[in-house]
């Protein structure tokens, strides 16, 4: 019995967190290694007073798709998303560190610009190439990652099973049958990840 009000508290706890602190998970989906491709959708909350475009920052050594996409979750309509350069987005001024200015970033466009007393609930759904974090040998499937997150979830291909991760992880299956590690950070700066599998069956 003590074991389970100890799981559960963390749960009723993360439910009481006001919206705008709830930009602690983000989802991948690993998709056939062959291809060096993984999606991944988070959320996040703007309430800078002026705003007019939210931004997902592409990592150095990784392709975004061009169909990535942008939603306002309060209404549930999508934004205008399109690929602009970190110059374009140090220019805006809305962030206090500036990005590299040749990096790539994705920019959905709000409605209208933020004001005093309002926020935009904001999710991401994008798909990335990585031929050095992703990749494929003799063994299986290995994804390396850094993660900023509390809060991460890593879905395998399907027909793919688990040999071994290098940080404690909650392992479960989805309504696919498809393997699901929680991985949660709870330090100060990111969690270096290496997820390794194998061939379960062929699809």
């Amino acid at each position: 019995m003590k074991r389970c009000v100890l799981l559960l508290l963390p749960l009723v706890a993360f439910g009481q967190f006001h919206r705008a602190e709830q930009d602690r998970e983000i989802r991948y989906w690993l998709l056939d290694p062959s291809t060096h491709a993984f999606r991944i959708s988070h959320d996040f909350t703007v309430t800078r007073v002026g705003q007019k475009s939210v931004h997902s920052f592409v990592r150095a050594g990784s392709t975004v798709s061009p169909d990535s996409k942008m939603f306002d979750l309060d209404t549930g309509e999508p934004l205008y998303t399109h690929v602009v350069s970190g110059k374009e987005v140090n220019a805006l001024g809305y962030y206090p560190t500036p990005t590299d200015p040749d990096s790539v970033v994705v920019q959905g466009d709000l409605p209208k610009a933020i004001e005093a007393g309002e926020s935009v609930r904001v999710r991401v759904e994008e798909s990335y190439v990585d031929p050095v974090g992703y990749t494929l040998d003799k063994e299986g499937l290995v994804w390396k990652r850094t993660l900023g997150r509390p809060l991460n979830d890593v879905t395998l291909p399907d027909g793919w099973m688990l040999v071994s991760v290098n940080v404690p992880a909650v392992i479960t299956l989805d309504g696919n049958g498809c393997v699901t590690l929680r991985l949660t950070n709870t330090r100060n700066g990111d969690l270096d990840v290496t997820i390794r599998a194998k061939k379960r069956w062929s699809p």
